[in-house]
């Protein structure tokens, strides 16, 4: 994703979190493929790209790598959240 944004940054505005939850338990792939899967909810949310991220050099930046983690990190951990509101209902 920091490649990404690094060599096309001006072309993002934002990007789409998509969140899935089973909550039946995870099906395997052959369960999916067969139709085994009873059900499943899908959050998908557009997320502002920071502007300060939009066109740093992650390889030879530290500032920007620290930056760009810090941020992915922070969706990790609303996505962590949503799943566990998601499972509590």
């Amino acid at each position: 994703m920091a490649f990404a944004m690094s060599a096309m940054g001006d072309q993002f505005q934002s990007i789409l979190d998509v969140t899935i939850n089973y909550p039946d338990g995870i099906p395997t792939f052959a369960d999916f493929i067969q139709g085994k899967m009873p059900r499943c909810e899908v959050v998908v949310e557009e997320k502002p790209i920071p502007s300060e991220l939009m066109n740093g050099d992650y390889e030879t930046d530290a500032q920007y790598r620290l930056d760009f983690q810090q941020w992915v990190q922070q969706l990790w951990e609303e996505k962590d959240a949503r799943l566990e509101s998601m499972r509590n209902r």
